[in-house]
């Protein structure tokens, strides 16, 4: 069986678990709904409405608690077997088709460490416990190397005698070794976009910038430990490069410099590379070809054209 085939009837064996999922949670839904209806909620002289929205409400509280314990006994295995063949089988030699990468590897299960990501303070980091990074790609663009992966980062609220995990940040970040050739950041220097929600960022640098640039600084919040160190990287040139990568991705993001490194950060909910049971091969290959693009354009607008620029 070749891998289209293979692929082919892991998907589908995972949306027929769906639908039963699904199809459980509606009929359980609606005998609780009628068996409350009648007998579980007030007297004959309490109005029907009453008697009606209360079953409607405590039913579909008790049918998602239900559907939750469903994924995990019929859909999540099937998922999961799906998910990897995807990844596993079709992720590589996606991205090495295109043609843009060298020494190209890609991993699954690893990711960034909680320590590289609350160093290099281009997003909270919340709670190590909860941290989770996946699907890491490594490789080198136009001789500059590149790590990108998933991201996401939690941390307990406590509120009385409750406890919550809320997620703080969910997307992609990407690390280049070398954003310029010719400079290095002493220290970091940070560029958030104001949309960046600020429970997003994590610690700033003391130093709070003010460009001669009033649409940036309007549109970015910008922190450094040196100020001198920051416009000596900010040129006009660099600051018209990252506004225009805002805009092409159309997303939230951050940007942060320390020593040779660069980290974006990208805010968004949408896994880079998992593997979707409703849509078709070829439309979830098409999403890759899109990231790896996002990746490129990272590269060729805040590295490439900026060294093109140096040296000329």
């Amino acid at each position: 069986m070749n891998h289209a085939s293979q692929l082919d009837r892991l998907q589908k064996k995972a949306q027929a678990r769906y639908r039963v999922m699904f199809i459980l949670t509606a009929l359980l839904f609606v005998v609780l709904a009628v068996l409350l209806g009648r007998y579980g909620f007030g007297t004959d002289a309490d109005p029907l409405f009453k008697r009606i929205a209360a079953a409607i409400l405590t039913s579909g509280a008790i049918a998602l608690a239900f559907c939750g314990i469903f994924y995990l006994l019929l859909v999540k295995k099937s998922y999961d077997a799906f998910n990897l063949y995807f990844k596993q089988h079709y992720v590589l030699p996606l991205i090495e088709q295109s043609g843009y990468f060298e020494n190209l590897s890609y991993s699954p299960h690893n990711g960034f460490s909680y320590n590289e990501i609350r160093d290099s303070a281009v997003v909270a980091t919340g709670d190590p416990k909860y941290f989770h990074s996946e699907d890491f790609l490594s490789g080198s663009y136009q001789g500059i190397g590149f790590l990108y992966g998933d991201v996401e980062t939690k941390h307990i609220v406590r509120s009385g005698k409750k406890r919550e995990v809320r997620t703080i940040f969910e997307g992609q970040i990407m690390r280049f070794s070398s954003f310029d050739e010719n400079k290095r950041s002493f220290g970091h220097l940070q560029i958030f976009e104001n949309a960046f929600l600020s429970n997003l960022k994590g610690w700033t640098a003391q130093n709070k910038i003010q460009t001669e640039d009033e649409v940036f600084n309007n549109r970015f919040q910008i922190y450094s430990a040196d100020s001198l160190n920051a416009f000596y990287i900010l040129t006009p040139r660099m600051m018209e490069q990252i506004t225009k990568f805002a805009d092409e991705i159309g997303e939230q993001i951050c940007i942060t410099f320390t020593g040779s490194m660069m980290y974006v950060a990208i805010h968004r909910t949408r896994s880079m590379f998992d593997a979707y049971v409703d849509q078709p091969i070829q439309q979830q290959q098409e999403d890759i070809e899109q990231d790896v693009k996002m990746l490129c354009r990272a590269g060729d607008l805040l590295i490439t054209e900026l060294n093109r620029t140096t040296q000329a």
